[in-house]
């Protein structure tokens, strides 16, 4: 059984049916709701890893880790799992860190929505003056 696509995957899918002679019908208030979740997500990424810096750090678990050294490398490895700092975990492997990848991931599809409304306006503005100046040669 396969497991879910990647987004890639989809946008991959996407592309080749418009660029592939698919139809694409673009509604201009959509992408900007688009864009405005884009960034609302966005924010709430980094709010949740600013939470998780404060709220997730385990350096004080009430396990003994003041006197005992295994419970003193257990808090340090479950804050280190929250918030990073060392060499074992991939920072992307934090909480922090997937909270940051979604804040970033949400502001590229922003930029991207943003792209795609900016070229919709120009080729539209475009095709407005080229009516505008064949019903005028007519």
């Amino acid at each position: 059984m396969a497991g879910p696509e990647a987004p890639e995957a989809g946008w991959k899918a996407f592309t080749e049916n418009v660029v592939g002679g698919g139809r694409l019908e673009l509604d201009p208030a959509g992408i900007e709701q688009c864009i405005k979740l884009c960034q609302e997500h966005a924010e709430d990424m980094r709010l949740l890893a600013d939470r998780a810096r404060d709220d997730l750090r385990a350096t004080e678990l009430g396990i003994g880790e003041k006197d005992i050294d295994s419970a003193k490398e257990l808090a340090r490895k479950f804050d280190e799992k929250a918030v990073g700092g060392g060499d074992a975990i991939a920072v992307s492997n934090t909480a922090v860190g997937l909270f940051l990848a979604h804040q970033a991931y949400a502001k590229d599809m922003g930029s991207m929505f943003e792209a795609v409304l900016r070229r919709y306006r120009e080729q539209d503005a475009a095709f407005a003056a080229e009516l505008g100046s064949a019903g005028a040669d007519v």
